[in-house]
């Protein structure tokens, strides 16, 4: 309700979005001290404001990803050992950058060609197969294209480079024909739509990153004494809930912005009304 209703014959988003966000969220935050945290948080707050519990519902898988995700990325409040142990783990945030960076576009490149399948069914109910594979396949096959030229170019495949570009001036043809000129700007934004997916590693890496700024300084500061030791502490929690907080702030935000700018307008119109009965029954009578 938050973007649009879904029409009646729409393809309804909110069991993708049901998916796709909270493991968004959770690769974003990814630590396993802040998942639990987070997870617990939401469970007191829903207690203490009702009004809120819906969308509290909404952020409690998310922290659950956060938690498998924490132990796939071996993290726990920014610490990836402790009492000199080295805590399992998949992947590295902090020293394999470019690999999430590479899995973050990865998932982009799934998630948005979903929405281009989604439009595909959706146009074929009111507009025919050829203008519904024209306004919507054909965004697949340019990136088809492109991939065999690229790929191509770089002798990673046994392929013409003139196949690429074949496929690539098709599925322009075919892009103006089912979605005119504004289809034929758009292009450019498909790729730009690509690229903003690298925030999910990105937007994760700053949060980790800052974690363990404030566990190096706090580690130093423990060493000046007694007083030290006490500030240390402070620090501590002062910097992780700081973090926490925008972490979450980030997480939030980023994954619905994924959804609603570069996965929704491949598919999803929404502009119905909510239904409002003439009349309601109250208790008792």
């Amino acid at each position: 309700r938050l973007y649009s209703l879904p029409k009646y014959d729409e393809i309804d988003p909110t069991v993708f979005t049901f998916i796709t966000f909270p493991l968004f969220f959770g690769f974003i935050l990814g630590d396993v001290g802040y998942g639990l945290v987070t997870f617990f948080l939401l469970l007191w707050l829903k207690e203490k404001i009702p009004t809120a519990a819906k969308l509290i519902s909404v952020v409690v898988p998310a922290a659950v990803a956060s938690v498998a995700f924490g132990f796939l990325f071996g993290e726990v409040f920014g610490f990836e050992r402790a009492f000199g142990m080295e805590f399992p783990r998949l992947i590295s945030r902090v020293h394999d950058i470019n690999t999430m960076l590479f899995i973050a576009v990865a998932v982009g490149l799934l998630h948005i060609n979903l929405g281009f399948v989604l439009g595909f069914i959706n146009e074929l109910n009111h507009k025919g197969f050829f203008k519904a594979f024209a306004a919507k396949l054909s965004w697949i096959i340019l990136q088809i294209g492109v991939a065999v030229i690229a790929l191509s170019a770089t002798g990673r495949i046994n392929v013409p480079v003139l196949t690429g570009i074949v496929l690539a001036v098709a599925a322009v043809i075919l892009i103006y024909i089912g979605e005119s000129m504004r289809g034929i700007i758009e292009i450019p934004g498909l790729f730009s739509n690509l690229l903003s997916y690298a925030r999910l590693a990105a937007v994760g890496l700053s949060s980790v990153s800052l974690a363990v700024v404030i566990n190096d300084l706090a580690k130093e500061v423990a060493h000046t004494g007694l007083i030290g030791m006490a500030a240390s502490v402070l620090l501590l929690f002062v910097g992780h809930t700081m973090n926490l907080a925008l972490g979450l702030l980030g997480g939030f935000l980023q994954s619905l912005r994924l959804h609603y700018v570069e996965f929704f307008t491949k598919f999803f119109e929404g502009g119905a009304v909510s239904f409002k009965p003439f009349g309601a029954k109250q208790d008792g009578n």
